[in-house]
């Protein structure tokens, strides 16, 4: 599989760049694809229809931000639903490895309505107990992603996200809450649980994954679960800011109020096990948006 072509869309987005460097370090064969360095749309079919053969695509490409889905939930749900679409059908009836990066969101109604336990395997249910909300513009495009692609006849991976945090993200909770700390406001909205993986273990994870395993769907997170409280009073700590001064909005309505995924499967499959402390990968982290 290291001798493979490989496809990856969003290599200029978070993780994909991330993927993309670590691809490169290994000498890959890889060829980058992204909006901003092409211009060319993947949700444009005229533009999948020219893209040449290779061994696996590992569609990374993907509007993201909770702002976004909240401001501008038409254009995320456009965004995230065609280039899946062009993409299977330019290689459905091909010998090509299809990898889709999914996202934990797809389940939060489960979790939130008590239909299923945290730690959450994949065994969970996909629920949307609000079709209206805006914030599924996100989550439901990966939702019919998962389906099509499993559904497609080609061998597939589908990774589902929980929570990736690194130097490099925007319009996601650690980078909004240092640019709102430079600016002296020291709140959060909610104060929900989450399991946060920093990004180098998730390419780790995911790279291993994509070399050995098919046809499987699969949580790459870490489970250690913790409150958005204790991160917001950490990162304040590391920009010399007293913890003490946070204060706690309510949170936006579908916001999950637990997130944690079980990563026995992950770890079975790939034996991953050494994962980055949070308080060693939110420093980096902090110090890279300083």
């Amino acid at each position: 599989m290291q001798h493979c072509k490989i496809l990856l869309t969003g290599s200029h987005g978070f993780i994909g760049s991330h993927y993309y460097k670590y691809l490169q370090q290994q000498k890959a064969h890889v060829a980058p694809y992204d909006k901003k360095i092409r211009g060319e749309d993947l949700a444009d079919k005229n533009t999948t229809k020219l893209l040449p053969d290779y061994d696996v695509v590992v569609h990374l490409a993907a509007t993201n931000g909770t702002k976004l889905f909240y401001e501008q939930p038409t254009d995320v749900l456009i965004n995230n639903t065609l280039p899946t679409i062009n993409l299977i059908e330019r290689y459905r009836n091909t010998d090509t490895k299809f990898v889709f990066a999914s996202t934990c969101e797809i389940f939060n109604g489960a979790i939130d309505a008590g239909y299923y336990h945290v730690p959450t395997d994949e065994q969970v249910p996909v629920v949307f107990n609000d079709i209206k909300n805006p914030r599924w513009s996100y989550s439901i495009p990966k939702a019919l992603g998962e389906n099509l692609v499993a559904n497609s006849g080609l061998d597939y991976l589908i990774i589902r996200y929980f929570n990736v945090y690194g130097p490099g993200q925007v319009d996601h909770f650690i980078n909004e809450f240092v640019e709102r700390c430079k600016q002296g406001l020291y709140y959060i909205k909610g104060n929900d649980t989450r399991s946060f993986c920093y990004v180098d273990d998730a390419v780790k994870m995911t790279d291993m994954l994509v070399n050995t395993v098919n046809n499987k769907t699969i949580n790459v997170g870490n489970d250690n679960e913790i409150s958005i409280s204790v991160v917001a009073k950490m990162i304040m700590g590391y920009m010399g800011i007293n913890p003490d001064r946070l204060e706690i909005l309510p949170g936006p309505v579908g916001s999950a109020t637990r997130r944690c995924p079980d990563t026995t499967l992950v770890q079975t499959l790939t034996g991953f096990t050494d994962y980055t402390p949070l308080e060693v990968g939110l420093k980096k982290t902090v110090e890279s948006l300083l």
